[in-house]
């Protein structure tokens, strides 16, 4: 497989393609927060003050005062017993599968997990069972026939980045034994859903139950890096010799204080996500009214079906309209090739009805 075509931002709403500027509907960067001035500034002060990376894991000598503060900031934001900054998502749940290693009899893994969960799940030491795609029946039959299995553990991704389906996480949890520990990889999730921006477990009403979080600060963040959000018994194995602590350098103090300033404006300015959620709500009712089926309201992402004179003819309604042709084929290949759509916050009235009508063929 080849790289696809280089493309270059050019605003937050903009990108460059074979010459030409093209509207972006691409990409995780929901509120366009990559390009805010405030995490720029607070990056290029801690480059020019710390240098671009620390040169050392954060059980050595890499652990910065920037690391402390951003964890006590992801603990009040998300609302969890602690967090524990890691480098990057992936890094995350690998980290969270080593340090949870012997504590679940049974693993059950939505058959379309994020690779970094699949990957995670090897480390557990248990049995790992998949069960369909957002199914809490199929979840149901696969957990009687492991009635003897008493630390169960289910591992899903909250939002499917390829597709922005929300998983169920309520019906899941009804299925499962009342002990039973959720780990959701809210890479999507985190800062786009629920009241207070905390995410999918917020949004399907999850509290009281046994939750574990991995999320990223490449998306609705607009930074960089990974953090792991859970109990007390997961930060102290995180910082018992775990290997992905031990042994990878720490996030460049420059991310982490661009972090701190994305989170401070997702607590400061409401109007960023009333925003995204106006946007949706316009793109998303427009299309399901022309019959599109572009899924949950609730969530920026949509894919529609890429293939055969289909796709080229909506290549072309796309770039007769100045929108970025974003059709992809997502790493695990079990989706095929798909056209993926993100709505951001900053997206304008006129850009999305010109989406709307490419995609309707208006």
């Amino acid at each position: 497989m080849s790289l696809p075509a280089a493309i270059q931002p050019d605003g937050a709403t903009h990108v460059r393609y074979r010459g030409r500027r093209l509207i972006y509907f691409g990409g995780c960067d929901y509120y366009r927060l990559a390009r805010h001035p405030r995490l720029l500034q607070a990056h290029a002060r801690a480059a020019a003050s710390d240098g671009l990376g620390t040169g050392a894991s954060r059980m050595t000598t890499g652990n910065h005062p920037a690391h402390d503060a951003l964890e006590a900031s992801l603990v009040q934001f998300f609302g969890s017993e602690t967090a524990t900054v890691v480098g990057d998502g992936y890094l995350a749940n690998l980290a969270l599968g080593q340090a949870a290693e012997g504590r679940f009899d049974a693993a059950f893994i939505d058959e379309k997990a994020h690779m970094s969960l699949r990957d995670a799940a090897q480390f557990l030491g248990c049995p790992v069972v998949c069960y369909r795609h957002c199914d809490a029946d199929d979840l149901a039959k696969r957990l009687s026939r492991r009635r003897t299995a008493k630390r169960v553990v289910l591992m899903t991704d909250g939002v499917f980045g390829a597709t922005g389906r929300i998983a169920p996480l309520d019906g899941l949890a009804k299925r499962l034994p009342r002990l039973a520990t959720l780990w959701i990889d809210d890479a999507h999730g985190a800062g786009v859903l629920g009241e207070r921006l905390r995410g999918t477990a917020e949004h399907c009403g999850l509290a009281g139950r046994r939750v574990i979080r991995s999320i990223v600060f490449s998306k609705a963040l607009g930074s960089f890096g990974g953090a792991i959000l859970g109990p007390r018994w997961l930060r102290a194995a995180l910082l018992d010799g775990n290997p992905v602590v031990t042994g990878s350098s720490s996030l460049p103090s420059g991310l982490a204080k661009a972090t701190l300033a994305s989170l401070e404006l997702l607590r400061t300015r409401p109007g960023l996500a009333k925003r995204l959620r106006r946007n949706i709500a316009f793109v998303k009712g427009k299309l399901l009214a022309d019959g599109l089926p572009v899924g949950d309201t609730a969530f920026p992402v949509f894919s529609l079906d890429c293939s055969g004179k289909q796709a080229s003819a909506m290549r072309r309604r796309l770039l007769a309209t100045g929108i970025y042709p974003s059709c992809i084929r997502y790493p695990t290949g079990s989706e095929g090739a798909f056209y993926r759509f993100a709505i951001s916050s900053e997206h304008t009235r006129g850009q999305l009805e010109g989406l709307v009508a490419a995609l309707s063929g208006r």
